[in-house]
């Protein structure tokens, strides 16, 4: 009755002990890494293979868009709820750079997180091919 008494002790602590313990918890990086140094020597008029080797290759790729790349990162710190969020979109002409639309979200600025958006150019058009062809037709 002894043993089973400390037997019973032990696995009674050490269920108390096991609750004590936290899991480790690590950071989550997805996508590209968007370094902003590299980010600063993008330049319009740049080839697809000059872009491909300052960023990377894009993780998102529209089989409809070929000229349109997207690059997206982001980081979600450990025991965090806020994550750091950035996206890219390159759009090309004639395969060369035409214009970037990017947005980035820290969540380390400030209380509430801030969204910045660069724009060079104008945005392709939109609509569909059908509502871009009943735009060119009456103009």
């Amino acid at each position: 009755m002894l043993k089973f008494l400390h037997i019973t002790g032990v696995i009674l602590a050490l269920l108390l002990l096991s609750s004590c313990i936290k899991t480790y918890k690590h950071d989550v990086q997805q996508g590209n890494i968007l370094d902003p140094d590299r980010l600063a020597r993008l330049e319009l008029g740049m080839s697809k293979n000059d872009v491909q080797t300052l960023l990377g290759t894009s993780l998102l790729q529209d089989s409809f868009h070929p000229d349109r790349w997207d690059y997206f990162y982001s980081l979600r710190k450990a025991g965090k709820k806020d994550s750091e969020k950035r996206l890219l979109t390159l759009y090309f002409k004639d395969g060369k750079l035409e214009q970037i639309v990017g947005t980035v979200t820290s969540a380390g600025e400030e209380q509430s997180s801030q969204t910045k958006t660069i724009t060079i150019d104008e945005k392709p058009p939109q609509g569909g091919i059908i509502q871009r062809s009943w735009d060119k037709i009456w103009q």
